[in-house]
């Protein structure tokens, strides 16, 4: 078992955010799909404005209403990360249990369980450890500033181990 407590800064987050982004290919693709919704919510707008006939006005705002969900969701949804983080906090202290085959996770005086499985709920770049619980229930960005050489390699140890059932 490793039991890890953390908090995670601003600069975590912001490379946290990068990670996220991706490479080119990732962008490119996240561009494409935010024009492609900015134009249909654009179109879907022009549609319930001139082209619906006005009988049903419900409708037309609906469709209005679709229209700028979908230009919202072009611009990567503005404004969503500055209110989770308002919230909750951000920056509090979060401690993680990893056994074999569970993640127990303490944050903010809640504690939850998930099952996990070390070799596909495991991944990690110069800065962080990335842990996943099995579809996708949980997850956690640890920094590895955080964790000690001992902890690190009791995680690398739990990692590499082959799973008991198979």
């Amino acid at each position: 078992m490793v039991a890890i407590k953390y908090s995670l800064t601003q600069e975590d987050y912001d490379e946290i955010e990068r990670e996220r982004r991706g490479g080119v290919g990732r962008r490119i693709v996240r561009i494409s799909y935010g024009v492609f919704a900015g134009l249909l919510g654009i179109y879907m707008i022009w549609q319930a404005i001139f082209l619906f006939p006005w009988k049903h006005p419900s409708a037309n705002l609906l469709f209005v209403g679709m229209g700028l969900f979908c230009i919202w969701g072009g611009l990567e949804m503005p404004g969503l990360a500055p209110l989770f983080r308002r919230l909750s906090d951000p920056y509090a202290q979060h401690e993680v249990q990893i056994d074999d085959d569970r993640i127990r996770s303490r944050y903010r005086g809640k504690s939850c369980q998930f099952a996990w499985q070390p070799g596909r709920g495991f991944d990690e770049n110069e800065k962080f450890f990335f842990l996943r619980a099995v579809r996708n229930e949980g997850k956690w960005d640890i920094p590895k500033r955080a964790v000690t050489p001992e902890q690190e390699a009791n995680l690398r140890e739990l990692v590499m181990r082959a799973p008991a059932g198979l």
